[in-house]
């Protein structure tokens, strides 16, 4: 990730890696085809790690309107905050083009099985395709991230993961058909 921020992803070389991590070219190949795959495979470990530290839902315990008015979860967006020269550097052109189409992938398969399964069960057909729903939640995500990163709104990841609940939970409350409304919700434009 320091030498993405450092030199750019295409200036970087298998050598400059094994430099910098201290192994022989040899011990990287044991484990990494090349740089790609090395740079996919440790932000799949990365965005792992992070759905492990949410919270399982138990849906018994709250209704699903509950749980899409009350959910907001900033661990996403603070690791992005935590981590902004790299994101910075990989959404810009010193990054990889397959990077975002690897991240869509990757969410498009979290939001699928850890948000929509759990709260469609049964014989529930919503408005809209499953698969629909969670690239949308996905793309936004991404997309919003990428804006917060070029714009630099001044906004707390708190915020961010706020705004961003809201805006997606009113999109879910419709394609869901739950019969309710979203919570209601503004915060002020920073954008001056």
């Amino acid at each position: 990730m320091a030498l993405i921020v450092e030199k750019g992803y295409d200036a970087i070389s298998v050598q400059n890696i094994t430099d910098r991590a201290n192994v022989a070219r040899p011990t990287f190949y044991l484990h990494y085809n090349d740089k790609e795959e090395l740079l996919l495979t440790s932000v799949q470990e990365i965005y792992d790690e992070l759905a492990q530290r949410h919270s399982p839902v138990s849906y018994q315990d709250v209704s699903k309107q509950e749980f899409i008015n009350e959910a907001i979860d900033d661990s996403d967006f603070q690791h992005v905050a935590d981590h902004v020269h790299f994101y910075e550097a990989m959404l810009s052109s010193k990054g990889t083009p397959r990077f975002i189409p690897s991240i869509l992938e990757y969410l498009t398969h979290l939001m699928r099985h850890e948000v929509l399964h759990p709260l469609l069960k049964g014989e529930e057909i919503p408005r809209l395709p499953k698969g629909f729903i969670a690239s949308l939640l996905a793309g936004a995500e991404v997309g919003v991230v990428n804006w917060w990163l070029k714009e630099k709104p001044n906004y707390s990841p708190q915020e961010m993961a706020t705004m961003m609940h809201h805006a997606c939970s009113a999109m879910l409350i419709w394609a869901l058909r739950l019969d309710a409304m979203p919570v209601d919700y503004e915060i002020d434009d920073r954008q001056s």
